[in-house]
């Protein structure tokens, strides 16, 4: 999908932009990110109308969470994230490899009369 609109810096739809920046986020979170108090009624309605429209064709609804499209993301700067690759254990392992032996060991079943 081609932007057609990219926001002006300082709108509520840049706000809302930026706050989708640090991941996918249902609707309050979005505006909870970008310091919107949505309890008011009218902005809350401003609000749900800027998302009705994807904010310009900058963001995809995926069930309840809305997410920048890739063309958005190059357009706030973000950097092209960097391609996984693979490892032995996930980006969460921080032990040295260290690989071992497993030896799998059988029980012996009872048998009932």
């Amino acid at each position: 999908m081609t932007n057609t609109f990219m926001p002006s810096k300082g709108s509520r739809s840049h706000a809302l932009l930026v706050a989708l920046l640090e991941g996918p986020a249902t609707f309050y979170q979005v505006c909870e990110r970008a310091g919107f108090d949505i309890e008011d009624a009218r902005l809350e309605e401003a609000l749900r109308h800027i998302f009705d429209h994807m904010i310009g064709g900058n963001v995809r609804l995926t069930g309840i969470r809305y997410s920048l499209t890739a063309e958005a993301r190059r357009a706030l700067g973000e950097p092209a994230p960097a391609p996984y690759v693979g490892q032995i254990a996930g980006p969460a392992y921080r032990g040295k490899h260290d690989p071992r032996t497993v030896y799998i060991t059988r029980r012996a079943t009872e048998v009932r009369a």
